[in-house]
């Protein structure tokens, strides 16, 4: 047993960790506690940069959500504002096209009236010529004054239609 090479490794290992036991357990306990100790911190300080993560990111979270909405509500309006407009548009286009053919149908009413006055007294003219040419060929003067007051009757009667 005192030959073999193993028995003096265990022994000298075993005399190792009751000399480091003797004179370091407690340096490397102190060391251990500490190191325990600067984990923890660490770890709540971690967990406190976390919790203050989660609480931003509720309020950064909750901002969104209102922009977003706002976002929605000025799209919204602006849809409303444009629908409005486009039937405001339509309405005066409309209200002119109508304005215009009311002035177009007064145009042509006019005209008309024009034309129908102008016909009539072409109409009138025409008689006249025609009596005129007809008197010349009938010289009697009775029959000249009786056709005359006929010929003035009947173009103020012409006239006023």
């Amino acid at each position: 047993m005192l030959k073999d090479s193993n028995f003096y490794i265990v022994l000298s290992f075993v005399g190792f960790l009751i000399l480091l036991f003797k004179f370091g357990y407690k340096q490397i306990s102190n060391f251990l506690d500490e190191r325990i100790k600067a984990i923890r911190t660490e770890l709540q300080d971690s967990n406190a940069a976390k919790e203050f993560a989660l609480v931003q990111l509720g309020e950064e979270t909750k901002a969104l959500i209102a922009v977003e909405e706002e976002e929605d509500r000025i799209i919204n309006d602006a849809r409303q504002k444009a629908e409005m407009l486009i039937h405001n548009i339509k309405q005066e286009i409309s209200d002119e096209i109508k304005s215009r053919q009311r002035e177009c149908d007064l145009q042509i009413e006019k005209m008309g009236n024009l034309f129908e006055i102008e016909l009539r007294e072409l109409v009138a003219d025409h008689i006249t010529q025609a009596l005129i040419v007809w008197m010349h060929e009938h010289e009697s003067v009775r029959v000249h004054h009786q056709i005359n007051n006929k010929a003035i009757q009947m173009l103020s009667q012409v006239k006023t239609v």
